[in-house]
């Protein structure tokens, strides 16, 4: 391999993870776009970025009693996850540390 070719495969080696990092990105960016947007402005023309962002989404959702259920829900589903998965994890990581390691 040539230098020339080294050097130009050096100078993009950082393309690819910034597209990925990007790529990766996109889903949370539109989600606090959208959390900034108007009804109208959410259901109404594309747009990149909130015309006339607004704070009141948040202020319904915190306020709100009917958001309560749905709040509830969630750290229950959290909860028992949590203690499945560590149930299930624990004796997993103790067989492993037991085991012999091959050579």
């Amino acid at each position: 391999m040539t230098t020339a070719t080294q050097s130009s495969g050096r100078s993009l080696s950082w393309l690819v993870p910034t597209i990925y990092i990007i790529f990766l990105l996109l889903p949370i960016y539109w989600l606090v776009n959208m959390s900034f947007k108007t009804n109208t402005e959410i259901t109404g023309a594309f747009s990149l970025y909130p015309h006339a962002p607004t704070l009141r989404n948040y202020a319904v959702i915190f306020t709100d009693p009917s958001w309560y259920k749905g709040y509830i829900n969630s750290i229950i589903y959290v909860v028992m996850n949590t203690v499945i998965s560590v149930s299930v994890a624990l004796p997993a990581a103790y067989a492993f540390s037991a085991l012999p390691l091959p050579r």
